[in-house]
C-alpha cells in the first residue's frame, strides 16, 4: 500500500519524502551524540590553539631570532621586501608556535574522542599515548630544524654556487619553509607511537602494515606534495624517504609490540 502511495506522489513530494526519511535516519541518538562530541572536541582544540598562538605572539621576536640560526650558519642573508611582510611573518611564526604548544592538548582531545570505542582495559594507554606522541612531535620538530632545514639550505647553496648566483631569501619565504618543515616533521614522527598504541590494543598488526605498504607509499607521495614547503622535486623526495623510513620503523614496532585484541574481561 505504501509503495502505491509513494509511486503516485509528484517528484517534489518524493524529494520531500526522501529528505524526511534521511533526516529520520540521521536523527538517531548515537550518531548525533558522536557529532556533538566531535564538535565539542574541535571547539576545545581551536580554543587551545588560539590561546597558544597568543602566547606565541608574546615571544615572536626571540623565536624569530632562534629560527634565523640555520640561515645564518648557511651564510644566507634574509630580507623583507613587501610592505606588509613583517606583519604576516610575525603571524605565521606565532601560529606555528601555537600549533607546537597546543599539540599535546589536541592529541589528548583526539584520544578522548576515540576513548568510548575502547574496552576498559585499553583505556589505560591514554597517558603513554600522550607522552609518546608529544615526545615524538618534539623530536620530529627538532629533526626538521637541525637536519632537514640545513640540508635544504646547503642543497640550494651548492646549486647556486655551480652557476655563480648569490642567494638572498625573503624572510617570509624562509620562515614559512622552516615552520612548515618543523610542523610537518613533527606530524610525521607521530607514526611510530600511534602504531605502537594501536598494535598493543590489537587494532593494527605488522602483517596489515606490510600488506598495505603500496597504499601507504601512495599516501606518502600525496602527503609529501602537500607538506613539502616548496615545489622542488628534491625536498619532496626527501620527505617521501623520511615518511617511508618511519613507516618501516613502525612495521618493526608493530611486529615487536603487537598483539591480538582481547575483549573486555569481567
Amino acid at each position: 500500500m505504501s509503495t502505491v502511495v509513494i509511486s503516485n506522489l509528484s517528484w517534489r513530494d518524493r524529494i520531500r519524502h526522501a529528505l524526511f526519511v534521511a533526516a529520520a535516519t540521521l536523527s538517531e541518538m548515537p550518531f548525533l551524540e558522536h557529532l556533538e562530541e566531535l564538535r565539542k572536541r574541535l571547539i576545545k582544540c581551536l580554543i587551545a590553539l588560539a590561546a597558544a598562538t597568543c602566547v606565541g605572539v608574546a615571544y615572536t621576536a626571540p623565536i624569530i631570532q632562534f629560527l634565523r640560526v640555520p640561515a645564518a650558519k648557511a651564510g644566507i642573508q634574509l630580507s623583507a621586501i613587501e610592505a606588509t611582510e613583517m606583519f604576516s611573518l610575525y603571524f605565521k611564526v606565532a601560529l606555528a608556535t601555537g600549533v607546537c604548544l597546543a599539540a599535546p592538548f589536541i592529541l589528548w582531545q583526539v584520544w578522548r574522542f576515540i576513548e568510548p570505542a575502547l574496552y576498559k582495559h585499553e583505556k589505560r594507554y591514554a597517558v603513554p599515548f600522550i607522552i609518546s606522541t608529544t615526545f615524538c612531535f618534539v623530536a620530529g620538530g627538532a629533526f626538521g630544524y637541525s637536519v632537514v632545514t640545513p640540508w635544504l639550505l646547503k642543497l640550494q647553496m651548492a646549486m647556486a654556487k655551480q652557476v655563480d648566483i648569490e642567494i638572498m631569501m625573503r624572510a617570509g619565504s624562509y620562515l614559512t619553509m622552516l615552520t612548515a618543515t618543523i610542523v610537518a616533521m613533527g606530524l610525521i614522527f607521530q607514526m611510530p607511537p600511534i602504531i605502537l598504541i594501536l598494535s598493543r590494543i590489537g587494532l593494527v598488526s605488522a602483517r596489515f602494515l606490510i600488506r598495505n605498504f603500496k597504499y601507504a607509499f601512495l599516501l606518502f607521495s600525496i602527503a609529501a606534495a602537500v607538506l613539502t614547503p616548496s615545489t622542488e622535486f628534491a625536498p619532496m623526495l626527501f620527505f617521501m624517504g623520511v615518511m617511508t623510513g618511519i613507516y618501516v620503523v613502525s612495521i618493526f614496532v608493530a611486529m615487536i609490540f603487537g598483539r591480538a585484541r582481547k575483549p573486555e574481561t569481567i
